[in-house]
């Protein structure tokens, strides 16, 4: 039983330490300031968080995800959630169960003692330690967590790798595009280019366009997510689409596709996608067709940090909904075709680099999804 091998700690009254959270990845518990949350506190509260020291274990309230957290490091955590750890630690390897309460064995097992609603379901102490657990001697254990702590270490090197791509991608595609007001010049060329840009109107370099699907009943249902055109699958009778589909537009190769609804002021939340391939799209989406610019380039352009405060200067109140007429006087640089090409390959290598780095990770994480399932119990 789990009661026979772990025990709670109740220890507080530490506020000089750091404030730990419950991150959603295989970091555990990590330092606040470092975690990613920024959550406000009372730091006065501080003197009620409980203690948790490396090698122990955290029920926190994120229990859709499993809710037990390993800790590396000291800190403090909040009051609300249940510090655990080992009565005998020198028979036990945390990382072991770190691995183990990880395992999807384990949070479908965490189902049948889970109750409430707050966040996921709560889940108690009290019933985790009626919980029956199988488990090897510690060689066994420190073997078994020696594997993970390689094959997680691989992961987060790749995880960085990947990080610092998206990085000096972000960083090119700024760079590359006029900023702050400078119109005519970007910060960072290509020593055989030195010419000023052209300032155009949007609607010069773009026009509406709308075909609609009413006689076509084009099947291939597409949809704009995270900045990308994807097929969207759905479930249909004899695999056609319903005839509510003909009210849709169809889009080709190209096309670029905007949602211009529910814009927030983060500058994040605009919607900008370009069609690579035929299909259907909604008609809530205002699409473009591109004339004297290369689609490819205006797509960058468009998701560069300075454009887009473009549009949040645009809305119409709080939905801050914008249409075609309210962009088209928008005022938009643009160099030589060969300057455009260059841009538009040298991102494009930096998506290529970066989709492959996100296939090597998924890879290992396909690994270690199935050497857990032959490693734990």
């Amino acid at each position: 039983m789990a009661s026979e091998l772990f025990v709670t700690f109740n220890n507080r009254n530490h506020p000089e330490l750091p404030v730990l959270s419950a991150c959603q990845d295989i970091r555990g518990m990590a330092v606040r300031s470092e975690s990613g949350y920024d959550i406000s506190h009372d730091r006065a509260n501080e003197v009620t968080y409980k203690v948790v020291k490396p090698g122990q274990f955290v029920i926190h309230l994120r229990s859709f995800q499993g809710g037990f957290a390993h800790s590396a490091v000291e800190g403090i955590t909040s009051p609300a959630y249940t510090v655990f750890g080992f009565k005998n630690q020198e028979q036990h390897d945390d990382y072991f169960w770190k691995t183990v309460f990880m395992s999807k064995d384990f949070v479908e097992r965490l189902k049948t003692i889970t109750y409430g609603i707050r966040d996921g379901r709560s889940i108690s102490f009290s019933e985790f330690g009626e919980m029956s657990l199988s488990f090897p001697e510690y060689d066994e254990q420190h073997y078994i967590a020696s594997f993970f702590k390689r094959l997680d270490s691989n992961i987060a090197v790749q995880q960085k790798r990947l990080e610092r791509l998206k990085q000096m991608k972000s960083a090119c595609l700024d760079g590359m595009f006029p900023q702050n007001g400078g119109g005519y010049f970007s910060p960072l060329r290509f020593k055989e280019f030195s010419e000023k840009w052209n300032m155009e109107k949007f609607s010069t370099l773009a026009k509406p366009y709308f075909v609609s699907n009413k006689y076509i009943h084009h099947q291939n249902l597409l949809s704009l997510s995270y900045g990308k055109i994807v097929r969207k699958d759905i479930q249909t009778k004899k695999g056609l689409l319903p005839a509510s589909f003909d009210t849709y537009q169809i889009v080709q190769d190209g096309i670029i596709v905007f949602r211009f609804t529910d814009l927030q002021n983060d500058h994040k939340s605009l919607r900008v996608g370009l069609a690579k391939e035929e299909g259907i799209i909604s008609p809530a989406y205002v699409c473009v067709k591109c004339e004297n610019v290369l689609p490819e380039f205006l797509y960058l352009q468009l998701h560069t940090f300075d454009l887009r405060k473009v549009f949040y200067s645009m809305g119409d109140g709080m939905r801050q909904t914008l249409s075609y007429s309210d962009i088209k006087d928008m005022p938009v640089y643009v160099p030589s075709m060969d300057e455009q090409r260059r841009i538009v390959t040298l991102i494009s290598s930096f998506d290529k680099q970066i989709s492959l780095q996100e296939q090597r990770i998924e890879k290992l994480k396909q690994m270690r999804k199935a050497c857990l399932s032959k490693m734990i119990a």
